[in-house]
């Protein structure tokens, strides 16, 4: 009943007038409110709104093929990375997926982030989760990370003073989160561009074949890199963000979304 309200409320969106109606509604409530997820896989789950993210995630329809993804990659028991966790939201529905026996991490170095994940696990009484406030790349260390608001979904690694408000922030790679954390059962990458950082330091965790990976990619050479690497460590790639995908499409699509997972070896 969940998914199906969400499909509604999506469709709502796309109505020109209807969405309309919605964004003044979405306007009105108070910042750091707190309401009931009602759609989408995260329903009956709690939510603290703040303007700066997308409406999407209190109305629990945000990227709904994408949470059905999450949903179905996990059992009970099981573990979550979320790499790139901006708010939060794909983070407290995997939790709610595994429940207390299981393992949800979220990364992401954005100050206004970890504030924001902290405050929806505190809220759902989540206490088999965490967030670290790190920027997951090939090494070790520190490097720049360029934020053009708080909470921007755009924020990236980057030493580009006009991409907004530079801060440095520490980085690990998850072949190091998952020596901490153990091996997850599923992975979603949303960094803007960083994924294939993000890969080049996840060559154990590759090695090991078990993991299922979401990667968002956000062009046609990082596509190009991100199933390099994937194909060359033995997984295949299955597109499952509803259409086939081909570089000639890349002007008119602004991102693609791709599914991981292992070979069946013989």
């Amino acid at each position: 009943m969940g998914a199906l309200l969400a499909q509604i409320v999506r469709f709502c969106g796309r109505t020109p007038l209807l969405a309309q109606l919605l964004r003044r509604f979405a306007a009105q409530y108070v910042e750091g409110s707190d309401i009931t997820i009602r759609c989408g896989y995260a329903h009956g789950l709690r939510w603290r709104r703040h303007h700066r993210y997308v409406n999407g995630y209190w109305l629990g329809q945000y990227e709904l093929w994408l949470q059905e993804r999450i949903w179905s990659g996990l059992r009970e028991g099981g573990s979550f990375f979320d790499v790139g966790a901006n708010a939060g939201f794909f983070t407290v529905l995997a939790a709610k997926r595994v429940g207390e026996r299981g393992c949800c991490v979220a990364f992401d170095p954005d100050p206004a982030n970890v504030e924001s994940i902290s405050e929806q696990l505190q809220l759902n009484g989540f206490s088999w989760c965490r967030v670290e406030a790190v920027a997951v790349s090939d090494s070790q260390g520190f490097a720049t990370f360029a934020v053009p608001t708080p909470g921007s979904s755009t924020a990236r690694l980057s030493a580009d003073s006009n991409l907004g408000t530079s801060l440095t922030v520490p980085t690990a790679t998850l072949d190091e989160l998952a020596t901490k954390w153990g091996i997850p059962d599923v992975v979603k990458i949303d960094i803007e561009g960083a994924e294939v950082l993000a890969l080049r330091g996840a060559a154990e965790l590759l090695k090991a074949g078990k993991t299922q990976w979401l990667i968002e990619v956000h062009g046609p050479e990082e596509e190009r890199e991100v199933r390099e690497i994937f194909e060359t460590s033995g997984h295949r790639v299955v597109f499952v963000a509803g259409q086939a995908h081909n570089p000639d499409a890349w002007p008119h699509t602004i991102e693609a979304v791709l599914f991981r997972k292992p070979i069946a070896q013989p």
